[in-house]
């Protein structure tokens, strides 16, 4: 892999994992810190076979995705009936109300404020890890194949070159899309956010065209 691409690789990861923090969300910070230690290693230190990243990520592509399906179906909290018949001024204050809030409610108070990515922007970034899987695993091939001579019959070269040609037209896709969202972001005045899907974007067009 060439110098310039192993360097667009992992700013792209460190941009992902910046919007993913910024976005206060955690499975996606945890997704991203993977990825980025995943092209680190890809990149310039090669201590794990390709194969075994592009497992990592396809499995947290999956993770992304099951959390965002079982995050669409919880039901948006509703106020208490005490709250509500004690009127704007809330319920009496009590001594446990006195006390000062716990790290872990801190904590989650941190992580539910706003902003957060929009659906559409979760759903494609979390699309982009089996894509990157793939990736990975087409790149290990390639430099698998440089090591050895010989080859399959031509037919095979020719699925394999269609194959290539539709995924590359899906790449391209799913990276303008990224960028849509990103753009979208921008407009909302969430620049921070927006780094996820422009780190996304960057990442599968240079694993794609760069490797």
């Amino acid at each position: 892999m060439s110098s310039p691409a192993s360097l667009l690789m992992v700013a792209s990861g460190a941009l992902c994992l910046i919007g993913a923090i910024a976005a206060r969300r955690k499975p996606a910070v945890v997704a991203a810190t993977v990825m980025v230690v995943a092209m680190v290693d890809l990149a310039y230190t090669a201590l794990v076979p390709p194969v075994v990243w592009s497992g990592v990520l396809l499995i947290v592509g999956l993770c992304l995705t099951v959390f965002l399906r079982t995050q669409s179906r919880v039901p948006a909290p509703r106020q208490s009936p005490a709250l509500v018949m004690s009127g704007p001024g809330g319920p009496p204050e009590t001594e446990e109300d006195d006390c000062a809030p716990s790290a872990s409610t801190t904590s989650d108070r941190f992580w539910s404020r706003v902003p957060h990515l929009g659906p559409s922007a979760a759903v494609l970034c979390a699309m982009a890890y089996p894509v990157m899987a793939w990736q990975v695993l087409n790149h290990g091939a390639h430099v698998g194949g440089s090591t050895h001579s010989g080859g399959h019959g031509g037919h095979h070269a020719g699925d394999m070159s269609l194959i290539s040609t539709f995924l590359t037209v899906a790449v391209v896709a799913l990276a303008a899309c990224l960028v849509v969202c990103a753009i979208h972001d921008i407009a909302r005045k969430r620049p921070l956010v927006s780094l996820d899907c422009w780190g996304m974007a960057a990442m599968i067009v240079v694993m794609q065209f760069l490797h």
